[in-house]
């Protein structure tokens, strides 16, 4: 069976440093009419989960209804927050505790001072109190934390922590780039990106948790089994568009509908994820033909960036100057590596 997940809104109580502009727009939420398109219509495709995502998915206005009748077709769920409302909406959880699988909460510092750097004043302990409140009333929960220049020295505080308030696990991601986050230099180096992995990969070794990373780290097998690739994940985002990424989805600059393959406006739900799969195997058959060619590049195992480019959903150079990454240790030591954002080899739409 597969999982969906939705993009409930764009709106966010929340402006965090290194958030997509797309996810805080404020332009939109979900229509309840494709809520009910895809739990009709659902378990027919092989769904029997749904997710959901933002934006903050809990600031949706209809999120206490969209709960009831997720749990009333006999779906469960699970949502990521980042924890600002949770004393409003936790008793709606313990309501429908036998659907309700797990809430993960943003955390992106071990300390107060980190985490309230990236995403504002209070919203650390906002997160504590919400975590305490899971552990009393016996809701699971994990942490998801995305690296950044900021955290990167917190890891092991980070699985720590984690473990001391009760959590199921914490799960790292990595940043990707966008125009503030290069100005704001939040931005891993490859080489950096490939020592925070190798510390993150120890601590999964011997943590008494469960400590990974979200898809997106360096991958030698350069078709990287993240879920839509292996058809265990379909995403919606809140226009209604079924589209390859619940990341890409509010990257969306040139080329901002390249993702989506699908809207449950005018197609039924069977029909888009007919048009995914087709989608992906033509990602696929791309991704051979690039490496038959030679022309998968060392940075390309980094699987998100490759999607980026692959799909052109880049950043205008005009916006701001593109950022260099200088490789001077891991796989290819010794080499440079100078990374712009314009992709220059034939790609897909």
């Amino acid at each position: 069976m597969s999982r969906i997940v939705i993009e409930l809104t764009n709106r966010c109580n929340l402006s965090c440093l290194h958030c997509f502009e797309e996810r805080h727009a404020a332009t939109g939420d979900l229509a309840l009419v494709i809520l009910d398109k895809v739990l009709l219509e659902g378990k027919g495709c092989g769904i029997d989960h749904v997710s959901f995502t933002g934006g903050e998915p809990t600031i949706h206005r209809e999120f206490y209804e969209i709960i009831r009748r997720v749990s009333q077709a006999g779906y469960t769920f699970s949502f990521v927050t980042n924890g600002m409302n949770f004393l409003q909406i936790y008793p709606l959880l313990i309501q429908h505790r036998q659907w309700f699988q797990g809430i993960t909460f943003s955390l992106d510092g071990a300390c107060e001072y980190t985490h309230d750097h990236l995403r504002g004043a209070g919203s650390y302990r906002r997160v504590m109190r919400a975590a305490s409140i899971c552990v009393v009333k016996d809701l699971p929960f994990t942490f998801n934390m995305v690296l950044t220049t900021r955290n990167r020295g917190e890891v092991e505080e980070m699985v720590a922590l984690a473990k001391q308030l009760g959590s199921g696990g914490v799960r790292f991601g990595h940043l990707m780039f966008t125009p503030e986050t290069v100005s704001g230099e939040l931005n891993l180096s490859p080489q950096e990106r490939h020592d925070v992995e190798a510390e993150i990969w120890r601590f999964q070794k011997s943590s008494p948790i469960s400590v990974g990373m979200a898809p997106g780290y360096f991958s030698k097998d350069p078709f990287f089994p993240c879920g839509p690739l292996k058809l265990e994940e379909y995403n919606l985002d809140y226009r209604g568009n079924l589209t390859l990424c619940c990341q890409l989805s509010g990257y969306s600059w040139e080329n901002s509908g390249a993702d989506a393959v699908g809207n449950l406006h005018e197609v039924n739900l069977s029909q888009a994820c007919e048009q995914f799969r087709q989608r992906v195997a033509t990602y696929l058959a791309d991704k051979q033909e690039i490496i038959q060619k030679g022309e998968f590049t060392e940075l390309d195992h980094f699987p998100c960036w490759y999607c980026v480019n692959y799909l052109k959903k880049v950043p205008s150079r005009d916006n701001f100057p593109p950022p260099s990454w200088e490789q001077t240790d891991g796989p290819n030591k010794g080499e440079q590596i100078n990374v712009q954002f314009e992709f220059n080899r034939s790609a897909a739409s």
